[in-house]
Parts: C-alpha cells; sequence; structure tokens
C-alpha cells in the first residue's frame, strides 16, 4: 500500500512532490541509477520470481520496443522486478503509483503498473508527454499481474506525474482511465478519487461521462487497504500545511499514534502494518523543483520516522547507487538495522528518531557529503542500539 502527494506553493508556484511506498516486510527496495536500456537486454534484478519472470516480464520487453526509451532515471525498485515504485527522469519528470481494486479483472499477461512507471519516466520530457505514454501502454498491453513479493496481489494503477510545471492526477481500471491537471494539491493512495471531475479519459468514458469511481472501484478492497482514510489525511495535511520540503517529510512521517503509541495499522501514512494484511514504509522520496533544477531525496532504509531524507545528484550517478547489487547489499544492512530498532525500547527509538532530524537539517545546508553523514548516522544507531 502507498500513498503519493503532489502540490504547487502559492505563494512562488514552486512545486513539491512525495511518495511513500508500502511494501512486504522483508521485500528489498533498491535505490538505483538507471540507464533507458538497464535490464532490457539482459534480466538485473537481484531476486526472482516466477510469475514475474514468466509473464509480466516478458510483457515488459515486447513493449519496450515500441518505445523511444531516452532518459536515465533515479528510482526506487523492488529487488525482484525491472520497474519502479517512484523516480524521478534527467528531464525532472517524477511518477509514483498506488495499487487500486476495480470491478474489472486483471489482464494476467498485462504490465507490471511499477514497469508502466519506469516506461514513462524512460520516454518522457514533460509530465504531459509521460500521461500519454502511460495511457498508450495501457490501451496496447493492459495492466495486470501479481505485484505481490511474497502473496498473491492483482491491482489496477492510479499515478500522479509531475514536472515542476505541471503535474496529473491519472487512474485506470483495465483499458479504462481518467485524469486531470493538477491546480494546487492532489493526493493518492489505494483508493480511486476521481469521480466526474476529469477533463481528459479515454474516447468511452469521455463520451459517457461517468462518475470513474462509482463505476470502477471495488468497495471489497477498501476494507483492507484503508486507501480511502489515508487518503482523507494527506489530503488533509496539504490544506493544512503550506507546501515545502518539511510539510512534505511531515506528511510522510504521519502515524496516527506517533513513535510513543505507534499505529500498526492500515490508516497510517508512515506503516508498519501488523494485522491481515502486513505492510511496511519500505522507502520514501520527496522531490522539489525551482526554476531550474529538481532537488531529490529519498530515505535508505523503512519507516522515515527512523531514517533521514537524503539529498541525491540527478546528474551525477553515485556509488553504491549505480550498481543494483552494491545498491542491493546497502538496503539489506538497512532493513537488518530497522528490525533491531524495532524491536528496542522505546527510549532508543526516539533517540534514532531525534539523529535522523539532526543528520536531515545538517544536510539540508548543502556543504556535506550525504553518504558520508548517513554512513556516522548509521553508526550512532547501531551504538544507541547497542547500549
Amino acid at each position: 500500500m502507498c500513498d503519493t502527494l503532489v502540490a504547487k506553493r502559492a505563494s512562488d508556484g514552486l512545486w513539491f512532490f512525495a511518495k511513500n511506498s508500502d511494501r512486504d516486510t522483508t521485500e528489498p527496495q533498491i535505490i538505483q541509477y538507471v540507464t533507458a536500456q538497464e535490464g532490457l537486454e539482459s534480466p538485473t534484478h537481484i531476486e526472482q520470481r516466477s510469475h514475474y519472470n514468466d509473464r509480466q516480464y516478458k510483457t515488459l520487453l515486447k513493449a519496450s520496443k515500441g518505445l523511444s526509451l531516452t532518459y536515465p532515471a533515479l528510482i526506487s525498485r523492488p529487488a525482484w522486478i525491472w520497474g519502479a515504485e517512484m523516480g524521478i527522469n534527467s528531464q525532472g519528470v517524477a511518477i509514483g503509483n498506488e495499487a487500486v481494486f476495480s470491478k474489472k479483472a486483471v489482464d494476467k499477461e498485462g504490465l507490471l503498473g511499477m514497469d508502466i512507471l519506469r516506461l514513462a519516466l524512460h520516454s518522457a520530457a514533460t509530465a504531459q508527454a509521460a500521461l500519454a505514454t502511460i495511457v498508450e501502454l495501457i490501451a496496447e498491453w493492459g495492466q495486470g499481474g501479481n505485484g505481490s513479493y511474497s502473496g498473491s496481489l492483482h491491482y489496477h494503477n492510479s499515478f500522479i506525474i509531475a514536472d515542476g510545471r505541471e503535474a496529473y492526477v491519472l487512474e485506470s481500471a483495465g483499458k479504462r482511465w481518467a485524469a486531470y491537471k493538477v491546480e494546487e494539491s492532489a493526493t493518492i493512495s489505494n483508493a480511486y478519487t476521481i469521480e466526474d471531475n476529469y477533463t481528459l479519459a479515454d474516447a468511452e468514458t469521455l463520451q459517457k461521462r461517468v462518475n470513474f469511481s462509482q463505476a470502477f472501484a471495488s468497495k471489497i478492497h477498501l476494507l483492507f487497504t484503508q486507501g480511502k482514510f489515508r487518503q482523507k489525511t494527506t489530503s488533509s495535511l496539504m490544506q493544512q500545511m503550506e507546501p515545502s520540503f518539511d510539510s512534505m517529510k511531515a506528511a510522510l512521517r504521519h502515524n496516527l499514534g506517533g513513535i510513543e503509541d505507534f499505529d500498526h495499522s492500515m490508516r497510517s501514512v508512515c506503516m508498519d502494518a501488523k494485522g491481515v494484511v502486513k505492510s511496511r514504509t519500505t522507502a520514501s522520496m520527496i522531490v522539489s523543483w525551482d526554476q531550474t533544477t529538481a532537488q531529490v531525496w529519498f530515505t535508505t532504509s523503512p519507516i522515515p520516522l527512523y531514517s533521514p531524507f537524503i539529498p541525491f545528484d540527478l546528474k551525477t550517478a553515485q556509488a553504491p547507487f549505480n550498481a543494483v547489487k552494491a545498491s542491493y547489499e546497502f538496503t539489506k544492512e538497512r532493513m537488518a538495522q530497522t528490525e533491531k530498532l524495532l524491536k528496542a525500547p522505546l527510549h532508543d527509538r526516539l533517540a534514532v528518531h531525534q539523529e535522523a532530524l539532526k543528520t536531515e537539517k545538517k544536510l539540508f545546508k548543502g556543504d556535506l557529503d550525504p553518504l558520508v553523514e548517513e554512513k556516522k548516522f548509521r553508526a550512532k544507531v547501531a551504538k544507541i542500539l547497542a547500549n
């Protein structure tokens, strides 16, 4: 389960994008600099899932041949697929996707939503072009497959697409889709949000002017995803706070009980759900744009309350994130430390949270090496946990 946000600051017109990727608690999610052709000539995903390799990866290879894949990207990528949960390309186009559940059946041979996302990043120089790419892929190849790391999860997709000049919300059900241009702010989660407020759509939807959510949403799935609840939370937070790096951080770190009384349900944006569905915020991303460039920040471990956001340079592929194996090992080390942290006493978890904020504050000044400071933070966490 996931949450994606976008907002434009009224005072200066600057845009901000953010996403929490909530996935299986044991699934590694890799931050990686990728070229447009990486993983298409031969698979590069470290972990293997036959349900993906035998169907969705083969569909991806076919679909990629019909696109002009041009732009490198910085992505956050589950270890067993080619695609991405979220990312930004060299042109400053950022995309985050959500699983949404429809009355329509998924296409067993269709593209996985995360593969659609990465194909769009490599193909599009603007948000508008990325939207066009996504709907073309859906129309030609359909969407579907099992998106779960350890179980079975079949879904359709919604997206927020932004480039620092404009942003769009796009929601889909099979080959049907609807979208609108964001004026001020928008948030999406694991539930349909578009009703009749779309300005773009497939031909049939435009002709019939259906209420998109009512026509396609599965009400049964809402009971376990709690997507409507979280979407209302993020929407309310965006209304309460002026868009900024700090407000996006606050939204992604929002847990109903905070650190002291951590909520382990699916209702919190910063998630570590332990009910029937086990899901954890495994990666978090924030993008802000000024007049000329995009600034990108990722957490390097699960649960953003316990991890600083680290700045990444879009122009330079930094080690270890320029090689999939090295980034995988980097991720696994931090996942192991997080598991220890989650079993630690409250005072230790509070101390780690404060160290994360201190590290972030130092890095925001922009005159320190982010990975050096990240390693210092990890050493401090290890010391806290050893006491």
